[in-house]
C-alpha cells in the first residue's frame, strides 16, 4: 500500500471502527503505518478527530443551557398577523406613493394625483374613519383637478 491508498482508506468504517477500539486496522494498513510515519501522524490525526467528532455528538446540553435558549427564545416578541398585513399595507402605500411621485416627475400630473390619493387615503382612513377618508381625498382631487383645468383656461 501507498501513501495515497492509506490517505484513500482512512476515514472508511472499518478503519474508523478499528480507530474507537472496535475492530481491527486491516492488515495493509498496519503494516505501511510501521514504515510510514507521516501516514502513521495522519491516522492518529484523523482518530483524535474521529473520537472528539463522536463525543460532541453524543454530549447532552446540559438543562441549564437548554433552560437559557428556552428563555432566550420565548422573549422574542412575535409579530401577530394583522400586524404583519399592516406593515405590507405600508410598504405597498409606500410603492404607491413612488409611483405617484414618478409620475408627477414626468409631468403627467392627473394621473398622480389620482394615485397619490389613492395610496393617502388608506393612512388617513386609520386616523379618521374609511368613508371620511374616501370623501375627503375625492374631494381635495376634484378641487385638484377643477384648479388645474381652471389655470389652463379649460374651466367650466
Amino acid at each position: 500500500m501507498n501513501c495515497e491508498a492509506f490517505l484513500d482508506h482512512l476515514y472508511d468504517n472499518d478503519v474508523r471502527a478499528a480507530g474507537r477500539g472496535l475492530g481491527k486496522l486491516p492488515p495493509d494498513m498496519a503494516t505501511h503505518m510501521l514504515v510510514c510515519d507521516k501516514c502513521r501522524a495522519a491516522y492518529h490525526t484523523a482518530r483524535a478527530d474521529d473520537l472528539l467528532l463522536t463525543r460532541a455528538l453524543l454530549d447532552v446540553p446540559s438543562p441549564a443551557w437548554r433552560a437559557e435558549v428556552l428563555r432566550q427564545i420565548a422573549r422574542v416578541p412575535r409579530t401577530s398577523w394583522s400586524q404583519r398585513i399592516a406593515t405590507v399595507n405600508e410598504v405597498v402605500i409606500w410603492g404607491i406613493l413612488a409611483v405617484a411621485a414618478s409620475q408627477i416627475l414626468l409631468g403627467e400630473s392627473s394621473t398622480a394625483a389620482y394615485v397619490a390619493a389613492f395610496a393617502g387615503s388608506h393612512p388617513l382612513a386609520k386616523k379618521v374613519g374609511a368613508w371620511p377618508a374616501v370623501f375627503g381625498v375625492a374631494g381635495a382631487v376634484a378641487l385638484a383637478s377643477w384648479a388645474v383645468a381652471d389655470r389652463r383656461g379649460q374651466g367650466l
